[in-house]
């Protein structure tokens, strides 16, 4: 792996009252889906500081926790395959497309749904501590 800045990360949030996905982009803010602390996310980043800084930037530093989980190089071959085996978690977008926001979903089983796609497809990561 080339370096340990880039892979997959798992946000939580702590706000009740739901914030849009675009709140910092006021044109897009109203439109899109609203999350709150029963919703969880996996994403990639290419660099987990900048990635935690677009969150804070969005939810507010106090909503998010943001916790780098797998470091790896092939994050967009990882991603596709966890999102599809997250199929029946992921919210639905106003437009009616599935994003990666997740709902009915704990930490625990969204960290085995990874570990276990990463694993059956052999490819090469290393758990972030």
């Amino acid at each position: 792996m080339k370096h340990n800045n880039i892979g997959l990360y798992i946000v939580t949030l702590t706000n009740e009252v739901p914030i849009s996905v675009n709140a910092h982009d006021p044109r897009l803010a109203e439109k899109a889906i609203k999350v709150n602390k029963s919703n969880l996310k996996f994403g990639k980043a290419k660099d987990f500081d900048l990635r935690k800084k677009n969150y804070f930037k969005t939810f507010g530093e106090a909503n998010v926790n943001f916790r780098p989980f797998i470091a790896m190089d092939e994050i967009d071959l990882a991603e596709k395959l966890i999102l599809k085996n997250l199929d029946p978690y992921r919210v639905r977008g106003n437009t009616g497309k599935k994003n990666e926001w997740l709902t009915g979903i704990t930490v625990s089983q969204l960290e085995k749904v990874i570990l276990d796609t990463l694993q059956k497809e052999n490819l090469k990561f290393a758990l972030i501590k």
